[in-house]
């Protein structure tokens, strides 16, 4: 994925705005089974960066089975580096725990006593009966993420005189900004839908300095997931959910047929790369399945990107990765006889690229067919 340059603002103007849009539609439920994928625009004192984290498994007895994928920038400007965490969540701490661990690496699969996607069933009933709930929120760090925290601190241009401030680790209460669930639009199975979250706001103590907390949860006590955070200024926000369906290449095939155009998200790219990441096998074999069905079809393949970076660059970007999915595809069976791409760079955003997540949303394959 492409670096991104520093949110300057926790803005909700455009999210509100879609999410008004969307008031009519009935909010869609995220359901917890294996498979889930939530995709991460993060902003924080390493950088700015995506992180997947999957769902693996979710066994009979509640014990909730994670992947947290990432690269990781280097401060001095080199290549960013791969990570990857595993982590459990038993079904006690899922349903009761107060401690929000949202910060965790290797070194320990599971961390008693705290949550790892957001919050717990029991913080949610407390907003729904009383707007507010006493939490603890978790940012230190051990493991590999340790190690790393070290290694930032020698690179070169790195200050050693100075500490660095810790991820926020304090308890607190968090209060609902308004009386009910707000709705909150969110790109899942690579369609606009809207959530239904509560927005809550809370002042932590650290080190005797006041952090602001400013948190959108999903109202769902089976599944209150964290879709935007700003811990601090640590921020993250979910730009896209995906999960399996039954038919997945119905809406695909759908979106095709009626509007001869299809937005997809789901294929991913190594940082400022057209190399295509392993976890884009699935959509790719959604678009190869629904080609098969309907032979007299044919497809460009069109490449997006971000502003962050000069327009020739991006184009370039676009233009290899609209032709490294084309590739993958004629292995899966279609015909390249039926593949044309093109890139257009930066200049036909779909949202805002003011924001994390607009920026997330922006860069993306879209297909025309012909």
């Amino acid at each position: 994925m492409k670096r991104f340059r520093r949110s300057q603002a926790f803005s909700l103007v455009l999210l509100f705005g879609l999410a008004a849009a969307l008031a009519a539609a009935s909010p869609v439920v995220i359901p917890l089974i294996p498979g889930l994928t939530l995709v991460h625009a993060v902003s924080e004192r390493q950088g700015d960066y995506e992180s997947t984290l999957n769902v693996e498994d979710l066994d009979a007895d509640g014990m909730l089975h994670l992947t947290i994928s990432a690269d990781l920038p280097d401060p001095a400007g080199g290549k960013p580096k791969p990570v990857s965490f595993s982590r459990d969540v038993n079904s006690s701490d899922r349903d009761q725990a107060r401690t929000y661990k949202y910060m965790f690496s290797t070194g320990a699969d599971e961390y008693p006593g705290t949550t790892a996607m957001g919050t717990s069933a029991a913080v949610i009933r407390e907003l729904r009966t009383g707007g507010a709930a006493a939490v603890t929120l978790d940012g230190e760090m051990g493991g590999l993420a340790a190690m790393l925290g070290g290694f930032l601190q020698m690179v070169p241009g790195a200050s050693s005189n100075q500490p660095r401030t810790p991820y926020l680790t304090a308890a607190g209460t968090i209060r609902a900004v308004e009386p009910k669930p707000v709705l909150y639009p969110m790109i899942v199975n690579d369609a606009l839908v809207s959530l239904s979250a509560w927005h809550v706001k809370g002042d932590f103590q650290q080190a005797g300095a006041a952090v602001p907390v400013e948190w959108y949860i999903l109202d769902d006590p089976h599944n209150p997931i964290t879709l935007r955070a700003a811990f601090g200024t640590d921020k993250t926000d979910i730009v896209r959910i995906s999960y399996p369906v039954e038919n997945p290449a119905q809406s695909l095939e759908s979106a095709l047929a009626k509007d001869h155009r299809a937005v997809t998200y789901g294929i991913y790219f190594d940082f400022n790369s057209a190399t295509i990441k392993p976890q884009s096998a699935a959509m790719l074999q959604t678009i190869a399945d629904v080609m098969k069905k309907n032979p007299q079809w044919s497809l460009t393949v069109e490449g997006h990107t971000d502003n962050i970076g000069g327009a020739p660059a991006n184009q370039d970007l676009s233009a290899r990765r609209a032709a490294a999915v084309r590739a993958a595809l004629i292995p899966l069976g279609v015909s390249e006889t039926r593949l044309v791409t093109s890139g257009f760079g930066s200049s036909v955003p779909r949202d805002t690229n003011t924001t994390l997540a607009g920026r997330a949303r922006n860069r993306r394959v879209e297909l025309t067919r012909q």
